[in-house]
Formats: structure tokens, C-alpha cells, sequence
């Protein structure tokens, strides 16, 4: 059994990010219904696929963690059948999720006063870039520009004037987003079930990355060096941290920070004389030089069996596939990219839900609702809700 099993959540959302928090209430149990548009207006979203995305197939694979764990059912939400509809899974609804920019939802007469007079007792959850209020709010924007704005960008470009290096929009978006809005959705449920009150839960990606940011701000107001790349010990500009080229052209990471982890690794390198130089910066640019000359004889692979038995901090820098093929390989994520976080003791059961296709489960949600097969053929008919 999962532990959400007795929460319903009704997902507006459409973007990465709320999918992705969706999927991680899914995943613990909560039925999930996703809420996709018609046809006519799902180009280019979430229930659409983007075609560079692999949307389209990696939905009808069933290997889209966007689509798992969740039922589809498929509203006209500009009409006013569809608006009944949605008001009577509001009624049966523990969390309400949006993720359209401010006033957008509350022009189809959903915001939190609506749904919350429909239901005092809803979490409601609205996912936005900037928040609700202030200058940027209506601003348009996507994972590279709430990682720009919030300084994410600078401090993770080397120096020298690099272009900043784009990551995949796992932290923004999944990480600021998803996972914050997914915290924030159980932290209300938890209050609710001392006091019985609904809640309104407002996530910002780019207050969820300033988050993810403030230690290295407050070191940084401290005094201490700049964060940004090879400004700090911890972002390369100690050669114990950092990253250096191997014979086959792959990468090596070294975290060796540690006294204890710093020796194991010299003397693997056979340099002993290097131990007592690990914190004296003088003398860092002979260590760099030793380290890079060492890693750069011996393929990656190579480095990675001659280490395997040394206590001390240094990974292959993996590949995408790599690391999930290894994954998969050691149980710690299965053939449909579920990756179980956390883990719990006794073991949540895994759903088996997957909206595969828009719409799938219209029938059955609107039965659940107490439609009868009359009226959900009606609502099909006229296009208020069915795929």
C-alpha cells in the first residue's frame, strides 16, 4: 500500500514541473487526475509532448515519468459543462495543482477563493516561475532563465569569460519546482489534518532556486571567496575538487577534500610528497599539474579498477545512459526510469497507473463522480470532456 492512498489530486499543470510533482505525490499513492486540454489546445504542452522532447513516444512506451502514476481525463474547460465537471472533482479533491501564470486560472474561474469556496478543506498548490506577486510575475520564462535571473548561470561557468554551460532542466524545474511544490503540497496536508483547514501553496522556481543557492550567498555576504567556478575549494579552484581529462578523452571527478582521502589518492599516484602540501594554495598549481599528468596516462575505465579498492573520493564522470544502465543494473531504478526517493521501511507499493494516452480514463472518473453512461456520452458528444 502506498502512503497517500487516501489523497485525490487534481492536476491542472502542464509544464515539467508540476507533472513532475504529481508523479512524486503518484508515485506514494495519491490518484492522480491530470486535467489535459482538447486536442485542438495541447500542441506543444505537457499532455502533447514536445516533439524534440520524444513526447509523443516515450509516452506511448510508457517510459515518461511525466505520464506515470496518474489518470487522464480529457475538459473543455472554457466550456461550462467542462466548468461543471472540474467543480465536482474540486468537490472530491485533497490538492488542487496549477501551473499557469497569475490570473490565468482564476480567469477560467478556478483561482484559490473559487476553488477554495468549493472546497474549504483543498490544498490549493499554484506552480509559477516568479510567484505571484511583484515586478517579474507575469514575466514569460523557462528552467534557463530562473537559473539566469536567480545567478545559477554565472557561478557555474568557469572562468575566462565561457559561455555559461545550460544544464538539462533538472533544477529549476524539477528540483526548485517540482520537488519544492511536492513539499510544500505534504507540509499543507499535514496542517490540514491537525486543524482541518485548507491551505494556498505558492511556489516560485526562481524563489525555489534562490533557496537551493542561499548557503553559497551567505558564505559568500561572510566573506568568504566567490562561489562561482575556481572561486572556492569546492568549486575548482582546489585541485583535490575538481574534474581532469583521462588518456580516452572521458573525465575523472576528485573530491578528495579530506585529509585521509587526499593521501589514499596520492599515494595511489605514487606522489607521498604531495600529503603535506594539500592546503597550502601556494602550492596547488604543482598538485594540479601532478594530477593532470597522472589522470591523463591511463584510460578512464583504467582509473576506475585500479581505485575500486581505495578508500578515497573519485568517480567517473558517467554519462546519461551509463549511469542509468548501472542503475538499473543494481536495482536502484527500474526498466520504466522509476527511481524510488525517498525509500521507505515497510516499502511503498508501486502504482501501476499510466496516462498513456489523453483522456484514457474519462469514463471511469466521471463515473466515479456519479455521471451516468448517458451523461458522459453527452459530455463526450459535445466536447466538454473526453479524449
Amino acid at each position: 500500500m502506498g502512503y497517500l492512498t487516501d489523497i485525490r489530486v487534481v492536476d491542472l499543470t502542464q509544464l515539467a514541473p508540476g507533472p513532475f510533482a504529481t508523479t512524486i505525490l503518484g508515485d506514494l499513492g495519491a490518484d492522480v487526475i491530470t486535467v489535459e486540454p482538447p486536442s485542438s489546445r495541447r500542441e506543444g504542452s505537457f499532455v502533447g509532448g514536445i516533439p524534440y522532447h520524444g513526447g509523443h513516444k516515450s509516452r506511448e512506451q510508457r517510459i515518461n515519468p511525466l505520464f506515470r502514476s496518474r489518470r487522464s481525463i480529457v475538459i473543455d474547460l472554457k466550456s461550462a459543462q467542462g466548468k461543471e465537471v472540474l467543480t465536482r472533482l474540486i468537490r472530491s479533491a485533497d490538492v488542487f495543482m496549477e501551473g499557469f501564470r497569475p490570473g490565468a486560472v482564476g480567469r477560467l474561474g478556478f483561482d484559490y477563493p473559487a476553488v477554495a469556496e468549493i472546497n474549504p478543506s483543498v490544498v490549493y498548490c499554484s506552480l509559477t516561475g516568479y510567484g505571484q506577486t511583484g515586478p517579474m510575475a507575469q514575466k514569460a520564462g523557462h528552467d534557463i532563465n530562473y537559473l539566469a535571473e536567480a545567478g545559477l548561470l554565472a557561478i557555474t561557468t568557469r572562468a575566462g569569460g565561457a559561455k555559461p554551460g545550460i544544464p538539462l532542466n533538472v533544477v529549476a524545474d524539477f528540483s526548485a519546482g517540482g520537488f519544492v511544490a511536492a513539499l510544500g503540497v505534504l507540509a499543507a496536508l499535514h496542517r490540514r489534518g491537525t486543524d482541518g483547514e485548507g491551505s494556498f501553496v505558492d511556489v516560485s522556481m526562481f524563489d525555489g532556486v534562490l533557496s537551493l543557492l542561499s548557503v553559497a550567498a551567505a558564505w559568500r555576504e561572510a566573506g568568504a571567496p566567490d562561489p562561482s567556478f575556481e572561486g572556492s575549494i569546492i568549486s575548482g579552484r582546489a585541485p583535490f575538487y575538481d574534474c581532469y581529462r583521462t588518456a580516452d578523452d572521458r573525465w575523472l571527478a576528485v573530491g578528495c577534500v579530506e585529509p585521509k582521502f587526499f593521501a589514499a589518492l596520492c599515494d595511489v599516484l605514487a606522489r607521498p610528497d604531495l600529503v603535506s602540501l594539500q592546503f597550502d594554495p601556494d602550492r596547488w598549481p604543482e598538485i594540479r599539474r601532478a594530477f593532470t599528468e597522472a589522470f591523463a596516462a591511463h584510460n578512464r575505465d583504467e582509473w576506475v579498477d585500479r581505485l575500486k579498492d581505495v578508500d578515497t573520493a573519485v568517480s567517473p564522470v558517467r554519462e546519461l545512459g551509463e549511469a542509468f544502465d548501472l542503475a538499473r543494473a543494481t536495482g536502484r531504478v527500474t526498466a520504466d526510469y522509476r527511481v524510488p526517493v525517498p525509500r521507505f521501511t515497510p516499502e511503498a507499493a508501486p502504482t501501476d497507473r499510466y496516462a498513456a494516452a489523453p483522456g484514457q480514463d474519462c469514463a471511469e472518473i466521471l463515473g466515479d463522480l456519479g455521471y451516468s453512461t448517458a451523461e458522459i456520452e453527452e459530455l463526450r458528444q459535445v466536447g466538454a470532456a473526453g479524449a
